[in-house]
């Protein structure tokens, strides 16, 4: 069977694709089949030279590059021809993803040059910049480029350049907060160590002379000699009237503190006591939490995962956060798994098998826990003729983790089947057929299994 002459999500047969610069096939999982696929895309190539040459066949090669279009190990490509003028728009700007033109480019032409980059710059920031300044720049930081912001969305290449710019701006970040590594980095890096000594604040001057050296300096003044006046006359008793004589005068009660004065002075040492170091840390590190478990609460996994993992950045042990951040990032992977799922049953009732194959497949790396997405991928992959094996242990995940559903004991029965195990293929009809006797399809397929044996 020939391939099309356009695949959709890759381009026409005679586009070019490439491989995404400074790719880490480690942290994608690629298979063997993705591996040996994206050795024949090499730096870039011709998308029918690739079908040709690949041992797989068309239709198979061409949904393991779709899964590779889909884990962002690929992009398409355009092809300068030599002496032509090169292109002013890059052909990462051409890629269709869920990103406006403008912050593309901003992301391209960040992981271009952060090799180039000191880590007070890759923050945006002048050397010498105090860790309150670090701190700040890369909390402003992580929000704009943590690819956990656009969940749900098509980033294609662009998660693995986000994930990368993620990973030195904290980098950066651990090395300038913490005073021994920001010492380290500094011996290592003159420049910035000068740039940082001349950002410093000039030391206090000298405090004047004391009084007594001064004293020491000045001419002594001569005694002045004063005649005392002599003492004032005692006056007569002057005789009491009785018990009811007036009193001497006592001295005068203070005047009652004005309110509104103390009420100022208590809320400025409220504020002055809020703005201490240890005591904003604090509070910021209860409202991150309170504002987590509140995420989790209400399902909103990406504010949770994004409060949770600036928590840990600031206090890295604390067990709690640790739990708490793992739960996160499942029901993250969770919830975005299953919107992969519904996109490759909208796919698939489209037509487009491959595709919806490749957003199954996303699914279930994302979350193996999803029955649905193992058991759509065994499904699909069975009938598109892919790797047995792989189909195999998709079914039999979906069977574990439903048994009560017959679709997922067909499915692996027919799987089964056709890879020549009908002893195992019988009992899994024999199961489909326990929890619906009167489904056609598990009747058929034991009536035909019994007339093999």
């Amino acid at each position: 069977m020939s391939a099309p002459n356009t695949i959709i999500g890759l381009g026409a047969l005679t586009d070019h694709i490439a491989t995404v610069p400074q790719l880490d096939a480690a942290r994608l999982q690629l298979t063997a089949e993705e591996g040996s696929v994206l050795q024949l895309v090499g730096r870039v190539e011709r998308i029918d030279q690739v079908l040709a040459r690949s041992k797989l066949g068309e239709p198979r090669t061409i949904a393991v590059l779709l899964s590779l279009r889909a884990k962002g190990a690929i992009v398409p490509a355009r092809v300068v021809p030599r002496g032509a003028p090169a292109p002013v728009v890059d052909a990462a700007m051409a890629e269709e993803v869920d990103l406006e033109p403008e912050r593309k480019k901003e992301i391209i032409e960040l992981e271009r040059s952060l090799d180039a980059m000191d880590h007070f710059a890759v923050l945006g920031l002048k050397p010498g910049a105090p860790a309150s300044e670090v701190k700040q720049a890369y909390y402003n930081a992580s929000r704009r480029f943590h690819p956990d912001r656009y969940f749900g969305k098509n980033l294609g290449s662009f998660r693995a350049r986000m994930e990368r710019i993620f990973r030195r701006l904290t980098d950066a970040h651990n090395v300038l907060m913490q005073p021994d590594k920001r010492e380290a980095y500094l011996r290592a890096n003159p420049a910035l160590a000068q740039a940082e000594r001349a950002a410093a604040p000039p030391p206090p001057s000298a405090p004047p002379p004391s009084a007594p050296a001064q004293q020491l300096l000045t001419p002594e003044p001569p005694p002045v000699h004063q005649v005392s006046s002599p003492p004032p006359a005692p006056r007569p008793p002057v005789a009491s009237s009785g018990p009811s004589s007036i009193p001497p005068p006592s001295r005068p009660l203070a005047p009652p503190p004005d309110d509104g004065a103390s009420e100022a002075r208590r809320a400025e040492r409220q504020a002055r006591l809020a703005r201490h170091p240890y005591l904003a840390r604090t509070g910021r590190l209860a409202e991150l939490i309170a504002r987590g478990k509140a995420a989790i609460a209400s399902g909103d996994w990406e504010r949770a995962y994004h409060d949770f993992h600036q928590v840990q950045t600031m206090d890295p042990k604390n067990r709690e956060v640790a739990l708490l951040l793992v739960k996160a990032r499942r029901g993250h992977d969770s919830q975005r798994a299953t919107i992969e799922v519904a996109r490759g049953r909208e796919m698939e009732r489209h037509g487009d098998t491959h595709g919806a194959m490749s957003a199954y497949r996303l699914a279930c790396s994302l979350d193996d826990q999803n029955a649905e997405a193992a058991w759509r991928c065994a499904r699909l992959g069975h009938l598109l003729g892919q790797d047995a094996a792989e189909s195999r242990g998709l079914a039999q995940r979906a069977v574990e983790l439903e048994p009560d559903k017959v679709e997922h004991h067909l499915t692996l029965g027919k799987v089964l089947l056709d890879s020549g195990s009908k002893k195992l293929a019988k009992r899994a009809f024999e199961d489909a057929a326990k929890l619906a006797p009167d489904n056609a399809e598990a009747k058929a397929a034991l009536k035909k299994l019994r007339w093999t044996f």
